[in-house]
């Protein structure tokens, strides 16, 4: 008995372990949209969620990192995300769901290459352009450069 209840307790606890590595959203302020220019540093298409680093230029010429957290892989190669759409260097918009605290960063909803079209995340763009895994919602048909 007693062996069969630790044997139960032991796979109940590597079950909860993947519950505990994943957060919530929690940590993003749901209730806006902000927008900020900058230079793409890197794009990791990267489980279990991509990220977007991109180079902003304050007011008073200092350059900071700021970092965006994309859905899942499979969500956003669903979607016709690629890494050579955000070359290391190209500007780009990005549309995003600030972090509570103030820090840089937030939760991307969308990222707009000069040289291509705004791609939107699983969520939709957060502006009301786009819906849930429909990318921008513009009628485009089109998600990302080149597509």
């Amino acid at each position: 008995m007693k062996r069969s209840a630790l044997a139960l307790a032991a796979v109940a606890s590597f079950a909860a372990v993947p519950a505990l590595a994943h957060h919530s959203f929690a940590i993003f302020d749901q209730s806006k949209v902000n927008y900020v220019t900058g230079t793409v540093k890197e794009f990791e298409l990267t489980n279990p969620h991509a990220w977007l680093h991109v180079a902003i230029l304050d007011n008073k010429g200092q350059t900071s990192t700021w970092s965006f957290e994309g859905g899942s892989v499979a969500q956003l190669v669903q979607l016709g995300w690629k890494r050579e759409n955000f070359p290391v260097g190209e500007k780009i918009v990005v549309g995003f769901r600030p972090m509570k605290d103030g820090s840089r960063g937030g939760q991307l909803m969308s990222a707009a290459p000069e040289k291509g079209k705004k791609g939107c995340s699983n969520r939709g763009c957060g502006d009301g352009s786009g819906s849930s895994n429909r990318g921008c919602g513009d009628g485009s048909g089109s998600v990302l450069p080149g597509q």
